[in-house]
């Protein structure tokens, strides 16, 4: 198998930081992720779910981006005894 430097460069760092410095490991998990990902397409392009465009991509990230509404301290009631 040949890579890019930049390409292992990143699969060593992922490698030391994930899997404890197995090499293997980081292989088998981005080998495993891209099957999933495969998978994942299969089953949108079966349902007839359309790929996103540019503006639409841009417009889920924005919202994915924007902080979650606050909720008020809940007021705890004391208990009778």
């Amino acid at each position: 198998m040949t890579l890019d430097d930049a390409s292992l460069a990143w699969l060593r760092q992922r490698a030391k930081r994930v899997h404890g410095g197995n090499l293997s490991a980081a292989i088998s998990e981005t080998t495993e992720l891209a099957r999933k990902q495969d998978a994942l397409r299969r089953f949108l392009d079966e349902e007839g779910v359309p790929e996103l465009d540019a503006a639409e991509m841009a417009e889920l990230a924005a919202e994915w981006r924007t902080p979650l509404p606050q909720r008020p301290p809940s007021q705890k009631k004391t208990r009778r005894t």
